[in-house]
């Protein structure tokens, strides 16, 4: 019976991890919605949500019209608003990063009136984490897609590849000291993912934030599509 109930601790343990691991790279949609036809009005309790794989993701403004929809997987999302007198807002193709955060302001037009078009840009923290970023589009316009470890070198010359394997130094650092993380989970290298389910890749070069445990060899994150993207990716293909 003892040895029972530590299998059930211990794989408790492994479960809870592993979600602590998959959070790790989740993005945000955050801003505030307002009048279209007088920008300093808020409008407050508008129900905005955008639609995902696993089914829509709600929040509702405050008083003072701000709305965050965290938790969310990196990839392109639509934003949608509805508030009670306005007209239906949508707002296409957000582009989420891994761990990032877009602010998003929408303004709600009244009467069939043409809201302003809104432009969204990540939120940047000063003294900002040096780090490569690749997007989707990149990605798949690279003629190194299906390498990853051969595509981050490609872009940036902090990041090098060790001679017959595929092993990376970042600016300098000794074989074997970077860290990968694949979909939030800590793995030795990322040989094992095919280059047509890479949605995204991330290299910290310095300044690694303290998420991704004390390590001095910079941290490789990749983040895979989506089920929804891959299928999406294959029916267009037919």
């Amino acid at each position: 019976m003892k040895i029972k109930i530590n299998i059930i601790i211990t794989t408790a343990i492994l479960l809870f991890a592993n979600l602590l691991n998959a959070q790790v790279n989740l993005a945000t949609i955050k801003g505030v919605v307002y009048n279209a036809e007088d920008s300093t009005e808020v409008v407050p309790f508008a129900k905005v949500w955008v639609e995902t794989e696993s089914g829509d993701r709600y929040s509702i403004a405050d008083e003072a019209g701000r709305y965050s929809i965290d938790a969310l997987k990196p990839g392109t999302y639509n934003l949608n608003v509805r508030s009670l007198g306005f007209d239906n807002l949508t707002i296409t193709a957000i582009a989420l990063n891994p761990s990032g955060i877009v602010k998003v302001n929408a303004y709600c037009g009244m009467n069939g009136v043409l809201p302003p078009v809104e432009i969204y840009v990540p939120l940047l923290i000063p003294g900002d984490i040096p780090k490569i970023e690749i997007r989707l589009e990149d990605i798949e316009h690279s003629p190194y897609m299906r390498d990853p470890a051969t595509l981050i070198t490609k872009i940036n010359s902090d990041v090098q590849m060790i001679e017959g394997t595929s092993d990376l130094i970042i600016r300098g650092s000794r074989p074997g000291d970077a860290i990968y993380y694949i979909d939030g989970i800590k793995m030795n290298s990322m040989s094992s993912v095919p280059g047509a389910a890479i949605g995204g890749l991330e290299a910290y070069t310095g300044g690694i934030p303290a998420k991704y445990g004390d390590t001095t060899g910079g941290v490789i994150v990749l983040e895979t599509k989506s089920y929804f993207d891959l299928y999406a990716a294959w029916k267009y293909s037919q």
